[in-house]
């Protein structure tokens, strides 16, 4: 379902809650950083779909969204020249410089994600390599043998103990594709979402598939700056639960599962 559609008519009044509902804000810009890998929010990204929802619905407050490489945008948010980071799973390293709901006992409040996603291994049909739901083959670190995964992804350590070959070398999404497509490396570990618009397209289909299972299942979220969510911390709790809202709206709901599965499939749940 197109952004443009989610964000207009009576389905938008649907998505506020039934009547429009709105949570006032003190006017303020929300500067927000996300991996260039998904696009603006022209493209429809479920990131973007999701956090526009949720900005749209606390009048005041006004989003401004700058893509770059994943490893720079984790590395300028916690250096305070973003206020947040667009769809950062939880790892302790991150922790460390940027602040997830938490929940009573500590952990990560994964009801106050703005979605799961699991990764995929795309790989070229010629390739060997596999992926089998617990161990990866046919993987080296010869020339177009190695996995490939974009610089300051969590999904590197975990293939790697799993018994992939990994190159990391990439800075960028684009970087990475553009490896695959000259055959250099033998697949990608991507999000569901990035490999089902890829597989869409039919030069891309043609000589591609995917290996497997969803890899690692992770939630997402709406990661902040310590200094903005020390100064900001009601604006950053409103801002989480109202991503959750919007994730249990049927609208939502369905862009997402048409966008991780290419229209396919209707009862993916984010």
């Amino acid at each position: 379902m197109p952004l443009r559609s989610l964000l207009a008519g009576p389905l938008a009044i649907a998505l506020l809650g039934g009547a429009g509902q709105a949570w006032a804000v003190e006017a303020r810009l929300l500067r927000v950083c996300a991996n260039q890998s998904i696009g603006d929010e022209k493209g429809g990204n479920s990131a973007h779909t999701l956090l526009r929802l949720a900005v749209d619905a606390m009048p005041g407050l006004e989003l401004r969204t700058t893509l770059l490489p994943w490893q720079r945008c984790l590395s300028e948010a916690a250096g305070g020249q973003f206020d947040a980071v667009l769809a950062a799973s939880h790892t302790p390293e991150r922790a460390r410089s940027l602040v997830y709901p938490m929940d009573a006992a500590g952990q990560p409040d994964v009801s106050q994600r703005m979605f799961l996603v699991g990764y995929a291994l795309l790989k070229r049909k010629a390739s060997p390599a596999r992926w089998d739901g617990q161990r990866f083959s046919g993987t080296s670190q010869r020339a177009g043998e190695a996995l490939g995964a974009e610089r300051g992804y969590s999904i590197i350590q975990f293939a790697q103990q799993r018994g992939a070959a990994v190159e990391d070398r990439f800075p960028s999404y684009a970087s990475l594709i553009e490896s695959l497509r000259l055959g250099r490396i033998a697949g990608v570990l991507i999000n569901q979402e990035g490999a089902a618009q890829l597989l869409a397209e039919p030069a891309w289909a043609e000589g591609h598939e995917l290996s497997g299972p969803p890899l690692q299942q992770k939630a997402y979220y709406l990661a902040f700056n310590p200094r903005f969510a020390a100064a900001q911390p009601h604006l950053a709790q409103q801002l989480w639960a109202l991503l959750a809202k919007m994730r249990q709206t049927s609208g939502f709901q369905q862009h997402f599962s048409h966008a991780m599965t290419a229209g396919r499939r209707k009862d993916i749940r984010p």
